[in-house]
């Protein structure tokens, strides 16, 4: 069980110093030569926050990373988590990630994001010492074949038909939130609606990961 001060830490700024001066400009350029070590693409924002450049929000996390420069040479990475809220059982949780891991998974979200957290500042921190970084590679399933034994339109159908129920969720084995989904009507139907189109668009996945796509 993670305790409540580690939730809490997982996801405070990460920060650290530079031998030199820099800009953001300058850090977005090295970090866009290395583009391909990072999970989720990124552009400079300006806005209230101040001037950073934003990675784009990582869908199982429902979180985005930004990036600041301050005082010239120092860089403060800090996780940016937009909560769609819900209530389940008198808690408050994250819809999106209920939808995506069941009420189980809520509680490892912290220290997730705050691994994957980690894993940007590391490599922002590499690229800019002039350091070697690795390309980012997206894992398979965990069946480690990237296919799945799951047919789209049994998908999409128990999804029109059943999908208050979780009726396609229980059939992809996405148990956990299967079960949400019979006690909250598909999430207030928020959640069917969600993965309908995620189905029509193939982005919807089985237990391991692996997109169920029309063939």
């Amino acid at each position: 069980m993670v305790d409540i001060k580690s939730m809490a830490a997982a996801t405070a700024p990460r920060e650290f110093e530079l031998s030199y001066t820099t800009t953001i400009e300058d850090v977005y350029e090295k970090l866009n030569t290395h583009a391909s070590a990072f999970k989720m693409p990124f552009k400079i924002k300006g806005g209230i926050p101040g001037k950073r450049i934003s990675f784009e929000k990582e869908p199982n996390l429902d979180v985005t990373v930004w990036v600041f420069v301050k005082d010239g040479n120092k860089i403060k990475v800090m996780a940016n988590i937009q909560e769609n809220t819900t209530t389940v059982n008198g808690m408050r949780v994250d819809k999106n990630s209920v939808i995506q891991k069941g009420v189980s998974g809520v509680a490892n979200l912290p220290i997730q994001r705050g691994e994957y957290l980690d894993e940007v500042t590391e490599n922002v921190k590499k690229i800019l010492n002039g350091e070697q970084v690795e390309d980012y590679v997206a894992p398979v399933g965990v069946n480690g074949s990237g296919q799945t034994e799951k047919d789209w339109l049994v998908a999409l159908l128990l999804c029109l038909f059943l999908g208050g129920v979780g009726g396609h969720r229980f059939y992809v084995g996405k148990v956990g939130s299967g079960i949400l989904y019979l006690f909250t009507a598909g999430v207030f139907g928020i959640g069917v609606l969600v993965d309908l189109i995620k189905i029509i668009t193939g982005k919807f996945t089985d237990k391991d990961g692996n997109p169920i796509q029309k063939k």
